[in-house]
This record gives C-alpha cells, structure tokens and sequence, in this order.
C-alpha cells in the first residue's frame, strides 16, 4: 500500500497543514486528508505542488511503499 510520508514531513519542517496550503494553493482540507493518509488517490499535479514546497528531489521523499499484510 502506498503511503505519504506528508504528516512527518510537514513536522519536520515546523509547518502546518494550514501553512502548507498557503504555499501550494492546495486547499487546506485536500493536504489534512493527504497528511492524515485519507485520500485515495492523489493528483500529479498536487505532487508535484507539495514535492516543490517542501524542496524534496525524489518521490520516495513523499511517498512509502508498504506491504500489506495478509490473512
């Protein structure tokens, strides 16, 4: 399952959500739901948005890839 790392990154950094949008344009309730990994699918567009603002240079930066467990 594929998962954003936007929450710790967005800590990290001493932001919040609301701080994010502002620097994206991305609505603020688009980026919690994103932080808080409710969103089920993510434009490129917002990706990239958020990949800029936060001056990351890999995808894997923002993204984690977990296996899901079975059974």
């Amino acid at each position: 399952m594929l998962k954003l790392k936007l929450a710790e990154l967005i800590d990290e950094r001493g932001l919040n959500t609301r701080q994010l949008s502002k620097k994206t344009g991305i609505r603020w309730n688009t980026i919690a739901d994103m932080a808080e990994n409710k969103s089920k699918a993510w434009s490129p567009d917002n990706l990239n948005k958020i990949m800029e603002a936060l001056e990351l240079n890999d995808i894997s930066q923002l993204i984690n890839y977990e296996k899901e467990q079975q059974g």
